[in-house]
C-alpha cells in the first residue's frame, strides 16, 4: 500500500452520478449497474492515479483482472455507490476485503487518506511476509481487512524479491571483477527501480533499501 493522490473527478460521475444514484436506490435493487460506476472513463483515471496498480497491495494490474471497488460497501450505505470518493481500484483479490461491519475504514490504514510517511510507521516486511511496525493495531487491522498476508500476494512479492536479489547479486559480482565497492550511477538507478512508484510493491523496496542503506 502506498499513498495515493486522487486526482479530479470524470466528467461522466459529475454529469450523472446523482441519476445513476436515484435510479439504484429507487430501483430496490442490491448492488448498482458496474457498467455505470466503472465506466472506461473513470477505471482510466482510477489506473492513473495508482499508476495501474491495486490500490491496497500493490500489484500491477496491467494484463491482470482489475475491479472497481466501492471502499465502503454498498450494503453499507447506497448513496455512495456513485461518490468519486469512494471508487478504488482493486485487484479480485483485495476486492475480497474484510466488510466495513467487521473492520470499519476508520480502523485500518486508507491509501487515499494516509501518507507514505504514515503507512511505514504501521507496516513492514520481513523478506516478503508483510507483518505490524512495532506490533501496531492500525498495521495489523489494515493486513487483516484487506487479506494483505495471503499466501497469493506472499508468493507475488517472493518473485519480485528474488528479481531484486538477482540484480543485488550482478552488481556484486561486476564490482569484484572490477574490483571497486562502490556503485555506479547505472547500479544506482538499477536497484532504486524497484522502489518507483509505478512498480509492484515499491514500498516494500523502499523500505528494504532504506534498511541496508543501498
Amino acid at each position: 500500500m502506498r499513498g495515493i493522490s486522487r486526482l479530479p473527478e470524470p466528467q461522466v460521475l459529475i454529469d450523472r452520478k446523482v441519476t445513476w444514484r436515484d435510479n439504484f436506490i429507487a430501483s430496490g435493487k442490491k448492488r448498482p449497474d458496474s457498467s455505470k460506476y466503472a465506466h472506461n472513463t473513470i477505471r482510466t483515471q482510477l489506473e492513473s492515479m495508482s499508476y495501474h496498480k491495486c490500490f491496497y497491495c500493490e500489484t500491477k494490474l496491467k494484463g491482470k483482472r482489475k475491479e472497481v471497488d466501492h471502499h465502503i460497501e454498498v450494503s453499507v450505505d447506497k448513496t455512495l455507490s456513485y461518490e468519486w470518493g469512494n471508487l478504488y481500484l482493486s485487484c479480485d483479490n483485495c476486492n475480497g476485503k474484510i466488510p466495513h461491519s467487521t473492520i470499519s475504514i476508520q480502523d485500518a490504514l486508507d491509501p487515499c487518506r494516509h501518507t507514505d510517511l504514515t503507512i511505514k510507521e504501521h507496516l513492514t516486511y520481513e523478506d516478503e511476509i508483510i507483518q505490524p511496525r512495532n506490533n501496531s493495531v492500525l498495521g495489523l487491522r489494515t493486513i487483516k481487512k484487506y487479506r494483505l498476508d495471503r499466501e497469493l500476494l506472499d508468493n507475488r512479492r517472493l518473485k519480485q524479491l528474488n528479481n531484486f536479489l538477482k540484480v543485488l547479486l550482478e552488481i556484486r559480482n561486476i564490482q569484484q571483477n572490477e574490483a571497486r565497492n562502490h556503485l555506479t550511477e547505472a547500479e544506482v538507478n538499477a536497484i532504486y527501480s524497484f522502489k518507483r512508484i509505478d512498480n509492484s510493491f515499491s514500498l516494500m523496496f523502499e523500505l528494504i533499501i532504506e534498511h541496508y542503506d543501498l
